[in-house]
């Protein structure tokens, strides 16, 4: 406890008018009994008519002191109090009800600069209504200064009648009146002023009535606030036995949860790595392919240019038979060699291009299943990465 958290105690007790002088000394050490002044005087500024223990001599009736001033406090000022601390009454009791008192001096310096705004707010409504009761009355003069000359006419006709009026009145009163008629309507009409008094004064007792049962229910309804509100501060104070199960579940849900997200993760890497390979493979076959064409191709150029080299060199062996007359047999039982080669060739030429019209073929199939297989692993991606935002979202 500071020597400055000491000072701002004893000086917001000064200045909320506390009936004591408390020095920076008193609580240096336990003071139980000055502790458990300021305590009932603070309580008693927030709920007047409580009532608590006056017995404060063994231990128990302390305890039960502290307590019932915690929770009165909790319930009124919404400001939870240690009570271990409040029992020390010392430097540490000093911290926990500074805050209250500084709530305290707050609302008193709300409250008077409050005041004075609304002296200030008076003195200028003062100020405003003389100032509009000058303007009606310099509004009166203007009007009655008009109305003068019409009075003026007015009161020269009458003068002028007087005379005849005078003897009008002077009958008026030689004249004998019913003094039972005018009594009766006298009578009359002070009956009617009862009967309007008594009906006046029934509707104020219903309305007394009406007043004493809404007094009543809002008494009511203030026992039944104080009792839920000390119901909500015992529930707000207990801890429901499961928390401790439902935390540890929690907290092993959130290891599980990062450990499938890694898992994951590391998935789709895979397969994302699975369409590389298989790009990187698809890659090489067609580069394989682009190669035995060109082969192929070259074979068919250097075929094209071998074949009249070929045709030349049989037209000399035919001149030379001729000429030596004599019989001579190349090649095997069908015919010359040079044509049987010659069909070879071609039949191997034949091949081969069926052989690539295959592999265009299978290529295409190939990409074809390639095309849906990627587009059913696209989806399957799109699915897990619903069901994880679903999961997430739920967590």
């Amino acid at each position: 406890m500071s020597f400055h958290e000491l000072k701002e105690f004893t000086e917001v007790l000064r200045s909320l008018n506390f009936p004591r002088l408390v020095s920076n000394e008193n609580f240096r050490y336990p003071n139980f009994p000055l502790m458990a002044e300021i305590l009932e005087w603070t309580v008693r500024k927030f709920e007047p008519n409580i009532r608590l223990p006056k017995q404060l001599d063994n231990e128990q009736d302390r305890i039960l002191f502290v307590k019932s001033i915690v929770l009165s406090l909790l319930q009124k000022a919404h400001v939870k109090l240690n009570p271990k601390n409040i029992y020390q009454s010392d430097g540490h009791a000093v911290r926990e009800i500074l805050p209250i008192l500084k709530l305290l001096y707050k609302s008193l310096k709300n409250q008077k600069e409050g005041e004075n705004n609304r002296e200030e707010s008076i003195q200028i409504n003062t100020l405003r209504n003389q100032i509009n009761s000058k303007r009606q009355d310099l509004r009166q003069t203007i009007q009655t200064a008009g109305e003068i000359p019409k009075i003026g006419a007015n009161l020269f006709q009458y003068l002028r009648d007087e005379g005849f009026s005078k003897e009008m009145r002077n009958k008026a009163l030689g004249k004998s009146l019913n003094t039972s008629k005018i009594e009766t309507e006298i009578k009359e009409k002070i009956q009617d002023a009862e009967q309007q008094i008594e009906e006046f004064k029934k509707r104020l007792e219903n309305i007394t009535n009406d007043e004493i049962e809404v007094t009543k229910k809002i008494e009511r309804r203030k026992r039944e606030a104080e009792q839920l509100q000390k119901r909500l501060a015992k529930l707000q104070s207990f801890r429901p036995p499961y928390m401790d199960e439902y935390e540890h579940y929690e907290k092993e849900l959130k290891e599980k949860y990062s450990v499938y997200v890694t898992l994951f993760r590391n998935l789709h890497y895979l397969k994302q790595q699975l369409i590389y390979e298989k790009q990187a493979e698809k890659e090489q076959s067609i580069n394989a392919e682009r190669t035995t064409r060109i082969a192929v191709e070259k074979m068919k150029i250097e075929n094209e240019q071998t074949a009249p080299e070929i045709a030349g060199i049989k037209e000399l062996n035919e001149e030379n038979t001729s000429r030596s007359n004599e019989i001579r047999v190349f090649g095997n039982m069908t015919g010359t060699g040079f044509s049987d080669d010659e069909d070879n060739e071609e039949d191997e030429e034949q091949n081969q291009l069926i052989e690539v019209d295959d592999i265009e073929d299978e290529e295409e199939i190939d990409g074809e299943e390639e095309n849906e297989f990627l587009k059913e692993e696209e989806e399957e991606e799109l699915n897990e990465e619903s069901e994880e935002e679903n999961t997430a979202n739920n967590f």
